[in-house]
C-alpha cells in the first residue's frame, strides 16, 4: 500500500462542521481555564508596558489598542522608538481592526514612547519582547524589578525558550510567565499563556483574563522550549526544507501544504516568519531535539546574503521585484543559487506523498508533546496549532485528524515514507494508539462528551 493510499482521511469536515468543532474546542477551553483559575475573579489589568518596539511588540500593542488599552513602550534603539507609532496601523490592520475609523486618534492619545523603564514598569502588565538570549533577558528582568510593584505581571514573549530558565534569578518569580503572542494567521486570534513551575494560579487567571479582553484564546500549555505551537510549527517548516534538500519542488512543497488546508506552505512560512528568526528557533531546538531541526547551511547563508523573507522583499520567494524580468511571487532566483548546491540526494515523490511528507511531522510532534504532558489534552493541543498557525481547520487539528484517518494508517504511512529522515518515525502512542483502535480524543476527553463523536461516527 503506497502512502498516497494511506493518506486518504475516511470523512473530512465540512465548513459547518469544522465550525462547530473549533467553536466546541474553544468552549471547553474557556470552561477549563474558569474552573481551575477562577478568571472571572482575576483583577483587571488597565495599562501595558512594553519593552521592544520591533514586529513583535507593534503586535502586541495593537491587539491591546483595539480594544481600548492604553500602551507604553519603550527600546534602547531610539530609531526603533521613533518608529513604532508608524508601524502600528500596519499591525492593527493585520488584527482585523479594519473597521476602526479612529486608529489614528487611538494611536495619539493611547500610545507612549519613552526612554525611561520606570514610566513602563508603573503598567499593571509588563510584556518583554527583545532579543532571544537568556541572559539579555535575566538583566532585563533584574532592572525592571526594581522599578516594578509588587502587583505587576511581569510576562516574555519568547518563542523557544523555557519560562522556568528566565526565571530562574527573579525574587518574585511567581508574577512572571510566558505569554506567547501569534500573528493572526490561525482560524481564531490566541496567546498561549505558558506558567514557569513557580507562577502563581492567580497570575495565570489575570493573563487568562486579560488575553480574553484583547479578543484572544488564553491557552495554558507546560514550560518547555518551544512550548507546543512553536514545536509543532518547526516541525512543518523542518519537513518542507527537507524536501527542498532532497531536490522536491519549492512551489510544490508549498502547494501541498496549502491543498491539505495550511494557510501557508512551510517553505513559504520561512519568509512570513523571519529567516533570521527562524535561525533563532533552529539554535534554541537544536539542544533539545534531534529530529525537529534540520542541519543545513542554507538558512545562514540565506541570512549572510540579507534574503530574510517578506520584511526585506526577498527570501524563498519575491516580494518586491527590483527588475523587470521579476514579478511578485516568483521563486528567488538568488535563493535558489543558494539551496542548489545544498541538495543532498533527489526523490521522486506525488503531489499526495509530499503532502503526507510535511503533514506527517506535525502528527508526530503532536504525539510526542501529549507524552510530555505538554499539553492537557488533544483537544487544547488541536486548538492552539489551528490557532497559532493555521492548521487545516476542516482536519479538527493533527489529532482530530489522526482519529479522522485512523493511527493504523497513519502509522502504514510514516512507515513508507521513513526514507525521507529520522523526523519520520512513529512515536510509541502513535504505535499504540494503532495496535489497540485508540482514538486521541476518546482517551483524553476522560468522562466528558466526545467533542467530536457526531463527525467521526458517520465517517
Amino acid at each position: 500500500m503506497t502512502s498516497s493510499d494511506t493518506m486518504v482521511p475516511r470523512r473530512t469536515m465540512s465548513e459547518s462542521e469544522a465550525s462547530r468543532h473549533l467553536a466546541a474546542l474553544v468552549e471547553e477551553n474557556h470552561r477549563q481555564n474558569h474552573a481551575r483559575y477562577r478568571v472571572g475573579e482575576a483583577s483587571a489589568i488597565e495599562r501595558v508596558g512594553i519593552i521592544g518596539a520591533g514586529v513583535m511588540g507593534s503586535v502586541v500593542a495593537a491587539s491591546a489598542l483595539g480594544y481600548g488599552i492604553p500602551v507604553v513602550i519603550t527600546d534602547q534603539n531610539p530609531e526603533a522608538l521613533a518608529g513604532v507609532k508608524r508601524e502600528i496601523p500596519n499591525r492593527m490592520h493585520a488584527e482585523g481592526f479594519d473597521s476602526l475609523t479612529d486608529i489614528d486618534e487611538r494611536i495619539a492619545r493611547l500610545v507612549s514612547v519613552t526612554p525611561n523603564l520606570a514610566e513602563v514598569a508603573a503598567c499593571e502588565l509588563v510584556v518583554e519582547s527583545i532579543v532571544e538570549i537568556v541572559t539579555a533577558k535575566r538583566n532585563l528582568y533584574s532592572e525592571l524589578e526594581k522599578l516594578c510593584s509588587d502587583e505587576t505581571l511581569i510576562v516574555s514573549n519568547t518563542s523557544t525558550l523555557p519560562i522556568t530558565e528566565l526565571a530562574a534569578h527573579l525574587r518574585r518569580p511567581e508574577r512572571f510567565s510566558g505569554l506567547h503572542y501569534f500573528p493572526p494567521i490561525g482560524a481564531r486570534k490566541m496567546l498561549e499563556v505558558i506558567p514557569s513551575s513557580r507562577t502563581t494560579e492567580g497570575t495565570t487567571a489575570r493573563l487568562a483574563r486579560f488575553s480574553e479582553r484583547i479578543g484572544r484564546i488564553p491557552v495554558v500549555v507546560a514550560d518547555g522550549r518551544g512550548f507546543v505551537v512553536n514545536r509543532i510549527l518547526m516541525a512543518y517548516m523542518n519537513a518542507g526544507l527537507r524536501l527542498l534538500m532532497q531536490g522536491v519542488d519549492m512551489t510544490a512543497i508549498d502547494a501541498a501544504g496549502v491543498a491539505f488546508g495550511m494557510r501557508v506552505g512551510p517553505i513559504r512560512l520561512y519568509d512570513e516568519v523571519g529567516i533570521d528568526v527562524a535561525m533563532q528557533c533552529g539554535w534554541s531546538f537544536s539542544s533539545d531535539s534531534d529530529s525537529l531541526i534540520v542541519r543545513t547551511p542554507i538558512i545562514v547563508r540565506m541570512m549572510k546574503a540579507k534574503q530574510l523573507g517578506r520584511k526585506t522583499g526577498r527570501g524563498f520567494y519575491v516580494y518586491e521585484a527590483t527588475d523587470g524580468s521579476e514579478q511578485a511571487g516568483d521563486v528567488n532566483p538568488q535563493a535558489m543559487k543558494i539551496v542548489q548546491p545544498q541538495v543532498e540526494s533527489r526523490v521522486d515523490l506525488s503531489p499526495a506523498e509530499i503532502e503526507a511528507a510535511i503533514i506527517l511531522p506535525m502528527v508526530i510532534e503532536a504525539t510526542k508533546l501529549l507524552e510530555i504532558k505538554r499539553a492537557q489534552s488533544a483537544a487544547q493541543l488541536d486548538l492552539a496549532v489551528m490557532c497559532g498557525i493555521g492548521f487545516a481547520t476542516s482536519s479538527g487539528g493533527p489529532l482530530y485528524w489522526a482519529d479522522l484517518v485512523g493511527a493504523d494508517r497513519i502509522v502504514k504511512a510514516i512507515e513508507s515514507l521513513q526514507h525521507l529522515g529520522p523526523h519520520l518515525h512513529p512515536t510509541q502512542t502513535l504505535l499504540d494508539a494503532a495496535k489497540h483502535r485508540r482514538r486521541f480524543y476518546d482517551r483524553n476527553n476522560d468522562d466528558r462528551e466526545d467533542l467530536g463523536a457526531d463527525v467521526r461516527n458517520n465517517a
